[in-house]
């Protein structure tokens, strides 16, 4: 190999380790005390899940669509 090529491989190798660095710094263990904030109630987007999941099944009987959260219904209502 000449070289271009040594240097061009080098670089390459750099690049990956550098971006593979970068990836993997991104994780963190979550301490125990910080897993009690992260549990907050506030923390919650929907308040009352089940109310949220009777909100969509009337939407999906009304407007005869199904959305992106894995429900398996047509417009009759009967799913």
């Amino acid at each position: 190999m000449d070289t271009s090529m040594k240097k061009n491989i080098r670089n390459l190798l750099f690049l990956m380790f550098t971006l593979a660095a970068i990836y993997f710094s991104g994780c963190a263990v979550v301490q125990p005390i910080d897993r009690e904030r992260l549990s907050d109630p506030n923390m919650i987007f929907d308040e009352n899940p089940i109310e949220k999941g009777v909100q969509n099944h009337y939407l999906y009987i009304r407007e005869g669509t199904q959305g992106a959260d894995g429900a398996k219904s047509g417009g009759c209502g009967c799913g």
